[in-house]
């Protein structure tokens, strides 16, 4: 059985490769969607019906995509700050969470 060593040189890395993607999600991507090309609808044709149809659906598009981004900026933050906090206490973790990993590890859902 293979034994696993805490490494808080590795949790860096991963910490830095996703304020990396957090970075380019906050530059980027979302200014597109806020100030850029993508905040307003494309022109959608002369077609009887087209504009209000084509219109309607890009207007879900973009509150879909706004909100699913915002979420993902939302674990990226998370996700870096858990990193920062297991780097901080050595990879030491409470007692729930170790069953959690355990289980999840084995196949278990943990919301069933």
């Amino acid at each position: 059985m293979a034994t696993r060593a805490f490494d808080p040189t590795a949790l860096e890395r991963y910490k830095q490769f996703l304020g990396d993607l957090l970075a380019e999600l906050e530059n980027d991507i979302i200014p597109s969607l806020s100030e850029g090309d993508l905040k307003k609808a494309p022109a959608f044709g002369t077609a009887p019906g087209a504009a209000e149809n084509a219109a309607a659906e890009y207007a879900d598009f973009h509150a879909t995509t706004w909100r699913n981004l915002q979420y993902l900026r939302g674990t990226l933050h998370g996700m870096m700050s858990g990193l920062q906090a297991a780097i901080d206490n050595g990879g030491i973790v409470d007692q729930q969470v170790a069953t959690d990993m355990n289980r999840l590890a084995q196949g278990d859902d943990l919301y069933a």
